[in-house]
């Protein structure tokens, strides 16, 4: 059998300072807080397709989407640029 102490709950309303009191303890709880992630190194970019300019193609040429990566070293791997003397469409 149960202690009928264990049992008691305050019944009836509660004081409006006991209900801020008892928002407020829960509301200062401590919240934990995760690990600091740290940021992905970018080493490759997207460019989108887009119109370069070119030397005696007044309109420029159309250059497709794709990725350049960066090395270590500082230099940049990306496909060679479009020619100027073939047909160009997007």
């Amino acid at each position: 059998m149960l202690a009928a102490g264990a049992m008691t709950v305050p019944l009836g309303p509660t004081t409006t300072q006991r209900a801020v009191d008892q928002m407020n303890s829960s509301s200062m709880r401590g919240v934990p807080t995760p690990p600091v992630r740290q940021a992905p190194h970018v080493d490759s970019v997207w460019v989108p397709d887009r119109w370069v300019p070119a030397p005696g193609v007044p309109q420029g040429v159309f250059e497709p989407g794709h990725w350049v990566i960066f090395t270590p070293e500082g230099g940049r791997i990306a496909p060679p640029p479009p020619r100027p003397d073939l047909t160009q469409t997007p």
